[in-house]
């Protein structure tokens, strides 16, 4: 008896010893902008630093039950890398750590988990840089599907250069930011560069030179601060950086360079409308942010003439291929229909409303299922729900000829979800080769962090930043699709030798015109 007692109190003692790494609290930390006691210790060590990660993704992911099914322990996890960051404490008494070694590290944490939008940016704080970014679903992809995600990077976005003698119809509108940002930087850069070429062949200068040459050194130190942020996902404080840098030398005229719309540069839409031979109406577009180029930004009256413009030819666009469907319809004469989502990386929820669901009748399309984060446990979820899409209010036809999806290794999120539509709807396919696998969802707001919005932490500021999808995304038969992504009906590889970057065929539209004329 007293042995049975003792092993029973050895075994206590053992659970007690194995739980001490990961204490427990009554106290509740969402680890937003206003835990600064939190935050402050984040900064100061690599150990607190790595509890903020991990009680972070503990209490807001949203598929931990999918990543038990997967074999992953999140217990084992901290109890196994907890102490490696400690250790890194220690080093740090001794050397400076790293970038390379604690990106590492981090890397091994997070590379097992599967959700496809997460992802992490962590801050040194021995060097004061920011790594770069931790995308699990980017290793996992390109380990597991390499030919997949090369196929779908070499070719890159839809270009219908081949096919313009073959279209009746054909509409483009680019409203990309970062086109615009790119030519912004190009030409302040190309000022800087000559203005230096010039300055370094005299050996005298006058007063202005000089201070020209002044300008651009601090112009080209400028850029490069921008080059760091982009690499590091930075993209809007890179923005912001760079307008303030046209603001401030606005007074020298350099051609070509003008302060950037942030309508333009968050929704960063281009659009292409057109109409095969045989009445076949084609729609790609390269991210999901229509619905305000429609409803808002052409009447905007903040944005400035130029942006305003390009906003109008998005709509003109969209409204073309919108009418077109309409029109050849009622007289009889639609062929079918393409959406090309290939190489879409998602967006707005209520875009589904303006493509998919402009085809079919309003009032919604049940074509998922979801649940959503409810509460600090790790398994708090909500019951799983039907997910009903959006569709078109205003009246429109519904159409009941053929449908064709194209997607590939690269469409992700609203273009996953777009290509599930076609698995409950009998007129239409999905064409071309397995999406990405990231269609659990969260709010774009990212200052927006409390009520599980799936934002811990604040991008480019807090030591920890994790951006966590806290709806968990299920097709109809409750199976999450997170990691894996949506198998096409009818798989097709690019040709990327004889497609050459738009002069020759594209094997998968080819396939995609082949099943609308056919049905096979």
């Amino acid at each position: 008896m007293k042995n049975h007692i003792k092993g029973a109190a050895v075994a206590a003692m053992l659970v007690l010893s194995l739980s001490a790494c990961r204490k427990e609290s009554d106290t509740v930390h969402n680890y937003s902008y206003m835990d600064a006691l939190a935050w402050s210790k984040a900064g100061e060590s690599y150990g607190e630093q790595f509890k903020i990660l991990w009680e972070g993704l503990n209490t807001n992911y949203a598929i931990w039950d999918y990543e038990k099914e997967q074999g992953l322990d999140w217990d084992r996890v901290y109890d196994q890398y907890y102490s490696k960051f400690t250790e890194l404490d220690t080093l740090a008494k001794k050397r400076v750590v790293t970038d390379e070694e604690l990106h590492e590290l981090y890397l091994e944490v997070l590379s097992p988990l599967h959700d496809g939008h997460l992802f992490v940016d962590i801050k040194n704080r021995m060097t004061g840089n920011f790594l770069p970014r931790i995308s699990p679903s980017d290793n996992r992809i390109y380990k597991e599907r390499k030919a997949d995600f090369e196929e779908a990077y070499q070719f890159g976005l839809p270009n219908l250069s081949y096919y313009q003698g073959k279209l009746k119809e054909y509409k483009h509108a680019d409203a990309t930011g970062w086109t615009q940002k790119d030519s912004v930087v190009a030409a302040l850069s190309a000022w800087a560069e000559n203005i230096i070429k010039e300055t370094s062949a005299k050996t005298l200068l006058t007063e202005e030179e000089l201070s020209k040459e002044r300008v651009a050194y601090n112009i080209q130190y400028e850029l490069n601060k921008l080059k760091a942020m982009d690499e590091n996902g930075n993209i809007s404080a890179s923005v912001s950086a760079l307008n303030a840098i046209v603001s401030q030398y606005a007074y020298l005229n350099i051609p070509h360079v003008h302060t950037l719309d942030m309508n333009l540069i968050e929704k960063n839409l281009s659009m292409t409308y057109a109409l095969f031979e045989g009445n076949v109406a084609y729609l790609q577009f390269n991210t999901f942010s229509i619905t305000p180029f429609i409803t808002e930004f052409p009447n905007a009256q903040d944005m400035d003439p130029y942006a305003a413009q390009l906003a109008a030819e998005v709509k003109n666009v969209w409204e073309s291929w919108f009418q077109a469907i309409q029109d050849l319809h009622n007289a009889g004469q639609l062929g079918g229909v393409i959406i090309d989502v290939r190489g879409n990386n998602g967006g707005l929820l209520s875009d589904y409303a303006y493509v998919l669901g402009s085809l079919v009748p309003s009032g919604g399309l049940h074509m998922m299922n979801s649940r959503f984060k409810r509460g600090i446990g790790r398994y708090d979820y909500s019951p799983v729900m039907p997910q009903v899409m959006s569709t078109l209010e205003q009246p429109h036809v519904t159409v009941t000829e053929r449908i064709a999806v194209l997607a590939n290794a690269k469409s992700v999120s609203m273009a996953e979800m777009t290509s599930m539509g076609t698995r409950v709807l009998d007129n239409a396919k999905l064409i071309g080769t397995r999406t990405w696998g990231g269609i659990c969802a969260l709010t774009d707001n990212t200052s927006y962090s409390y009520n599980y919005s799936g934002h811990v932490g604040i991008e480019g500021q807090t030591p920890v930043y994790i951006y966590c999808p806290t709806m968990a995304a299920m097709d109809l038969d409750e199976k999450i699709l997170e990691g894996t992504g949506v198998t096409p009906d009818i798989e097709v590889h690019m040709d990327i030798a004889s497609w050459n970057n738009g002069w020759g065929p594209d094997t998968q539209l080819e396939r995609a015109l082949q099943y609308i004329s056919s049905g096979k």
